[in-house]
């Protein structure tokens, strides 16, 4: 795995800091070797990073000039792995490019390390395309997959990174800090 690329709404907040950090984190575990790159499923091309995020950025010694590129085929094809910062992001990115649906993760659901967990998280995407399909074709869902869906949502932890757009820069730092927390797992993941 050589090339990996975050995804979040806007591509000025959560997935720029989580590429910048993670170039950090790369070149401190000796995996520079590894291309980090960015995109937003509502982005426009060129817009730069908010003034939060770049502080944020700045104040870890991250110096990197980015600035947005929309989600589009060239860049899914060109990773390697593409990790979300939610599950909405992900369920759009396979909408639009199902095939290719075997590298799309949300970033938390990635480095997820507890075998159950993962298997649960499994189970629930499945039945959530088998629901919608069923939903789709106007047939009956029955009281049983919707309890089922109900409990695997409760059981299953939350793999959102909330967007701090807006928010103050405290909160811009508490995400980062979140995002890191994640990357570190993915660090342990990449090394040989």
């Amino acid at each position: 795995m050589n090339r990996i690329l975050f995804v979040c709404t806007g591509n000025t907040c959560r997935s720029p800091m989580a590429e910048g950090i993670l170039r950090r984190l790369l070149k401190e575990h000796g995996l520079d070797h590894i291309e980090v790159r960015s995109a937003g499923v509502a982005a426009s091309n060129g817009s730069p990073v908010s003034r939060h995020a770049a502080s944020v950025l700045k104040e870890q010694g991250i110096l990197d000039n980015m600035s947005s590129s929309a989600l589009s085929r060239e860049l899914l094809e060109w990773a390697d792995l593409i990790l979300t910062m939610t599950t909405g992001h992900k369920q759009h990115a396979i909408g639009r490019f199902p095939e290719y649906i075997d590298k799309i993760y949300t970033l938390k659901e990635y480095v997820e390390v507890d075998e159950e967990t993962a298997r649960r998280m499994n189970e629930l995407e499945q039945l959530t395309a088998e629901l919608q399909l069923k939903h789709a074709l106007a047939q009956h869902i029955t009281q049983e997959e919707r309890v089922r869906l109900l409990t695997l949502e409760r059981e299953l932890p939350d793999y959102e990174i909330a967007d701090p757009y807006g928010g103050s820069l405290a909160l811009y730092r508490q995400c980062a800090e979140e995002i890191e927390e994640a990357l570190m797992k993915l660090i342990s993941k990449l090394k040989p």
